[in-house]
């Protein structure tokens, strides 16, 4: 596979420099070959066509221009029209002209050859055209040409027109006889200059892709160990997720040196990078035919196991690294004893990307290193002990001070009406140097920190702000907000929103606080004091999640909440579970029974906005309304959903403001509707 990868140069996806040459060269004389020879094939044409009509004109002056006029004003006499017959036959006796037909204004044929047309009518537009003074020819491209020239005395109207049909086969060619040469000399020449410049640049391709076989090899290989460097590994994982068999995993092991920096300092980087020399020589030794070993920087290493059963096979991979490194390393005269700490990621368990294992693999090696097992394999609850998410916290401040925070909108609505009647405000992170981030990505660690407050406090006023702007521009919409554990835990919460609700000039019923089972459950008499609170103020109180926790209908039943948000969990999986589906329903129906509005979450596909309708599900939030929005492009889509109900049915399907130009979502389907 590596082998593969090092080879691709001599077939770059990027046009090569011979064939760059190429194109700048023989393209531009080939598109001007081509307009040169289409403008002298139009001109062929062009003067083929007026020496048509120039015939068509002098059979007029032939057949006698005086007959031709009495013969359509009815005025000819017998022996006359007898002449007008052997001029017509004389005509295309020849073969130049195969049909002659003397037609009046009204397309009515009085006079031919053929005495089947006598009688009949013509509709061709050209008549019209003719009559007008000139003779009018029509185009190539059927079997004949016919000219239309108007037959009329001196100083009086057309009385007619005369229809003279050629043969097109010899005139078309004719004009393919004064176009073939030119034709034949551009091919020629072409030919003549791409066989010169391959000849000329043969010897410099060869050079070229020997020159970019060295460089690219260079450019995937750690030019310490020879192994493949972190480019290199992240092709090969791609890879290996795109091939990777049915009922098969992808293993990513994350490799890091404990106390290596003591190495360098005590022996000097020389022998450090002895080391790492031979800690590589032992890996690509102790690896399985196929898997991959790589050299990431530093003392970090990588290896992918493209294709094993389960967990457990890459558990026993790490185990015989572990093994391998026993064996104490010679460095400055030293026997060494080198240990490490190994992170396990898998496909798909852990993600289906590149990043995200390497990502999850880090955090799992980070936990090996903190717990000292040697290594673990990736799960969720490691994520506290990513040092890049523990470093992002100390930049939270930044954060706030420089507008990085934002708020993203995803709407609520009603599936009686098909009303947007709310949204929730989600958190995302503009990070300047990782991009948008996402609140699972900062906001878990940041809540057992300190930072967890002024960070909620700020995004609260952040949402009461753009309340403002809606009310505003007439979007009356209550927005909902989560509450972490510790922030529903603080006494002081409902003084300080009451600060917050006077300093922005808020009412208190333009926020509705969502708070999480396992929030209320960790202290129910402390939260139940926070949430009266916050009640009285006239805030409404939301269940997020629910289902997910372990909450008793006693405690459900004294708290001041209004609504219970079922969990997507359990909305998006249940057309495929009945168990799911019969959880839905009787949720609706405990809600129902406690004088609850009941809000599913996950709301994604038109089967399930019917269903959850059919219910008696309170409101609907998901992709299938819209995919949460900053407060900008939320306003757009408020707007043309609106139109929705003013203009016409709420039958119409809704543009998404994400999805890609030109796609389209589902038609909304409202309940009654």
């Amino acid at each position: 596979m590596v082998d593969s990868l090092l080879m691709r140069p001599k077939w770059l996806s990027k046009p090569s420099f011979p064939v760059k040459v190429m194109v700048v060269t023989v393209v531009p004389m080939l598109v001007m070959a081509f307009f040169l020879a289409r403008s002298l094939e139009s001109s062929e044409r062009s003067n083929a066509l007026d020496r048509a009509r120039h015939d068509a004109a002098v059979t007029v002056r032939l057949l006698g221009v005086k007959k031709l006029d009495a013969a359509l004003r009815s005025e000819i006499s017998a022996s006359d029209r007898r002449r007008l017959d052997r001029g017509f036959r004389l005509v295309v006796s020849d073969g130049e002209i195969t049909s002659v037909a003397l037609i009046t204004r009204d397309g009515r044929i009085i006079h031919a050859l053929d005495p089947d047309l006598v009688g009949k009518r013509s509709n061709s537009p050209l008549i019209a055209a003719a009559l007008e003074g000139s003779p009018v020819s029509g185009e190539f491209g059927g079997e004949d040409l016919d000219v239309y020239t108007p037959i009329s005395r001196r100083g009086e109207l057309p009385a007619g027109v005369l229809r003279v049909r050629q043969p097109a086969a010899p005139i078309e060619a004719a004009v393919a006889d004064q176009t073939r040469p030119l034709y034949l000399a551009v091919g020629l020449g072409l030919g003549l200059l791409c066989l010169g410049l391959g000849l000329v640049m043969r010897e410099a391709r060869q050079r070229m892709v020997e020159e970019t076989s060295r460089k690219a090899h260079q450019a995937l290989s750690d030019s310490l160990t020879g192994l493949p460097n972190r480019t290199l590994f992240n092709q090969l994982l791609e890879q290996a997720l795109a091939t990777c068999p049915r009922n098969k995993r992808v293993g990513v092991l994350l490799m890091d040196l404990d106390r290596f920096k003591e190495i360098n300092d005590s022996l000097g980087h020389f022998n450090g990078d002895r080391v790492i020399e031979r800690v590589g020589d032992r890996l690509k030794i102790m690896l399985r035919e196929g898997d991959t070993v790589a050299r990431l920087g530093g003392d970090e290493f990588a290896m992918l196991l493209p294709s094993i059963s389960d967990a457990q096979a890459a558990v026993q991979a790490a185990e015989r690294v572990h093994k391998s490194l026993e064996e104490p390393f010679i460095a400055g005269g030293l026997a060494l004893r080198v240990e490490s700490s190994i992170g396990i990621a898998l496909y798909p368990d852990h993600g289906d990307k590149a990043g995200k294992l390497l990502r999850a693999a880090d955090v799992a090696m980070y936990a090996a290193k903190k717990g000292r097992s040697g290594h673990a394999v990736y799960s969720p609850d490691q994520q506290r002990y990513s040092p890049a998410r523990l470093g992002l916290v100390s930049q939270l401040d930044r954060a706030m001070a420089q507008n990085e925070l934002v708020l993203h909108y995803q709407p609520k609505a009603r599936f009686s009406t098909g009303a947007v009647e709310g949204a929730e405000a989600l958190v995302r992170w503009k990070h300047p140097d990782r991009g948008l981030l996402l609140p699972a990505e900062f906001i878990p660690v940041t809540e057992h920190t300190s930072m967890i407050r002024p960070v909620t406090v700020y995004l609260l006023e952040l949402a009461l702000q753009q309340a403002l702007v809606w009310r505003r521009n007439d979007i009356n919409l209550r927005l909902a907000v989560n509450l972490p554990t510790q922030i529903l835990l603080d006494l002081e919460l409902p003084k300080e929103i009451g600060r917050m609700l006077s300093r922005v000039g808020a009412p208190a019923d333009t926020l509705e606080l969502e708070v999480t089972e396992s929030a209320i459950i960790y202290d129910p008499r402390r939260a139940q004091i926070v949430l009266d609170g916050l009640s009285e103020m006239g805030l409404r109180i939301a269940i997020d999640d629910f289902g997910t926790g372990y909450s008793s209908l006693v405690s459900l039943k004294n708290l001041p909440v209004s609504t219970i948000k079922i969990d997507k969990s359990f909305v998006m999986t249940m057309s495929q579970d009945n168990d799911d589906e019969a959880i839905v329903k009787s949720t609706v129906q405990l809600g129902h029974n406690l004088g609850l509005e009941v809000v599913a979450e996950g709301v994604e596909t038109p089967a399930a906005w019917t269903r959850l309708a059919e219910m008696g599900c309170d409101l609907a939030q998901g992709f299938y309304l819209s995919r949460p929005l900053d407060g900008v492009r939320f306003m757009s889509w408020f707007r043309a959903y609106e139109d929705m109900f003013t203009t016409g049915p709420p039958t119409l399907p809704m543009p998404d403001p994400v999805a890609h130009p030109g796609q389209r979502r589902p038609p909304l389907h409202v309940a009654g509707s």
